[in-house]
């Protein structure tokens, strides 16, 4: 942004109020080194909870509002941003700058500053603009439970080139993807781009076509899809461990690299768009609850709806209590168990997108690209997100909300001239749901080749986030390849019954002597 005085006056306080969370303000590098809780202030400088309102720095130093935060008459002065749009089509982008007189403060007898008399004298400024956006990249991403390893989930990332800004040189090159969590960090699965094989990898065909090879570059309307292992933070006893990290995976690698400390520079888009959807959210929904009073009171005098008398009673706090239970719900002021305090945060802070709530079970995914622009020597920087996706969700699942984990030996010799093989088998099935029980019915179906012993068939309810494990033994009478996965689990709830079979092979393999 190119900021000019044109008046006869100086000028402070700028601020910039904007339509859409398009501005990123670049934090200079004082302000960056002096903030130590990157992770509870505000991004981009905000003012308030929208992510659209904004002060601007005058001050390139990045020292704060003082005496050189301020614009005189013929000055000129650039304050550098990061637009990132949104949308398709033409879209209208409104800036309304907001800038005061800049008066000298005056001090008094123990060189405290005075309050001046009146309010400081203030104008206005409005910017529009009308912004082409094209497409460009398309992010789609789903996660499903892994079952291997119980805690772990697999995360599948699409991305498609729909590119059509101009007619030729439409790749784009492909850089990291970034996982933003509380509870959780990512690793890149090995294996799908060659990184083990240098002469067969991706990136060495790409060197062999003139192509880069620190990034994977996909051509107009080409697909790629990468898979990335999910696993929670866990504390020294192995229980969920809350602490915010970002995980950096490069795609034409496979390398990660996991970070504890918060990068503003990744998530500083994905902090003002949520901020942003929430405050339309809250502003929705008080819109709609004034309408409902005022259509109430037009009907004063009329006996009030049962629906009405319980809407009044459920807003009244109980007796004898106060507002900390609606702070604890919200993770402002205190922690999810009402003892543990917490640092109050910004709504546009890294700690309002990721909150240090228990029940909380997200992550947020960036992916960062490049690609030529309109002169060769001109280069576009994107970046692609997907908000709050859900790892385990709380109360229902689309799916079947119960996963299965099992146990056993892969490979045993034996000697079936002294009897049948009992092979201990280790069957553990956890509840996804956070905050729901499900009652469940376990059952091993029974198979031709072999046989089960021990709980075959019983009925369980498992509270929210818990396991059972099941031990129980297969008994082989002859040598071969078996796949010992028979589990079948019938979900009970609201007068249903959902059957779910599980397309898994746990497969052993069993030499005689």
């Amino acid at each position: 942004l190119c900021i000019t005085n044109r008046g006869t006056a100086p000028a402070c306080n700028v601020s910039l109020k904007t339509n859409v969370p398009w501005i990123n303000v670049v934090a200079s590098k004082n302000e960056a080194e002096c903030d130590k809780d990157l992770e509870v202030k505000a991004t981009s400088r905000c003012i308030g909870p929208s992510g659209t309102l904004m002060n601007l720095p005058l001050n390139q130093q990045g020292d704060g509002v003082g005496e050189e935060d301020i614009i005189r008459p013929g000055e000129k002065i650039r304050v550098p941003v990061l637009v990132r749009t949104s949308g398709g089509g033409r879209q209208e982008f409104y800036m309304l700058f907001r800038y005061e007189l800049w008066r000298p403060q005056d001090t008094g007898p123990d060189l405290t500053p005075t309050i001046p008399a009146s309010l400081p004298k203030h104008r206005w400024l409005r910017k529009m603009i009308s912004v082409p956006v094209y497409p460009s990249l398309t992010l789609t991403a789903s996660l499903m439970p892994s079952y291997w390893k119980k805690g772990e989930h697999v995360l599948s990332v699409e991305m498609t080139n729909y590119r059509s800004d101009r007619q030729t040189k439409l790749d784009i090159n492909l850089d990291k993807i970034c996982i933003a969590s509380r509870y959780y960090q990512a690793t890149q699965l090995s294996g799908q781009l060659g990184e083990s094989d240098p002469l067969g990898s991706e990136a060495h065909l790409q060197e062999l076509n003139g192509g880069p090879t620190s990034v994977l570059r996909i051509g107009w309307q080409e697909r790629v899809t990468m898979h990335y292992l999910i696993t929670p933070l866990l504390d020294d006893n192995g229980k969920d461990k809350a602490q915010y990290t970002l995980s950096q995976c490069h795609l034409i690698d496979g390398k990660s690299n996991i970070s504890r400390q918060s990068a503003p520079a990744v998530t500083d888009f994905v902090c003002l768009e949520h901020a942003h959807e929430r405050f339309k959210d809250a502003l929705d929904t008080h819109n709609q609850e004034m309408a409902r009073i005022a259509a109430e009171e037009e009907k004063e005098g009329q006996p009030r709806h049962v629906a009405q008398i319980r809407r009044a009673k459920s807003s009244l706090p109980p007796d004898g209590k106060d507002d900390e239970s609606t702070m604890a719900k919200s993770g402002e002021k205190l922690g999810s168990s009402g003892s543990v305090p917490l640092q109050p945060h910004h709504p546009t802070s890294i700690a309002s997108l990721c909150p240090p709530s228990e029940s909380n079970s997200k992550i947020n995914l960036v992916c960062s690209w490049n690609a030529s622009g309109n002169e060769d020597i001109d280069t576009i920087y994107g970046q692609h997100h997907l908000r709050q996706l859900t790892v385990r969700p709380q109360l229902k699942s689309k799916g079947c909300p119960l996963t299965i984990t099992a146990r056993h030996k892969m490979e045993i010799v034996h000697d079936f001239g002294r009897g049948p093989l009992n092979l201990d088998l280790e069957i553990t099935v956890r509840n996804r749901l956070i905050e729901t029980e499900v009652d469940f019915e376990f059952l091993v179906e029974p198979q031709l080749d072999f046989e089960f012993m021990g709980s075959e068939c019983f009925r369980w309810s498992l509270g929210g986030g818990d396991e059972l494990v099941i031990p129980i033994q297969a008994v082989i009478t002859r040598s071969g390849v078996y796949n010992l996965q028979s589990v079948r689990l019938t979900v009970f709830g609201s007068g249903t019954e959902v059957p779910y079979l599980f397309p898994l092979q746990w497969i052993v393999k069993v030499d005689s002597t």
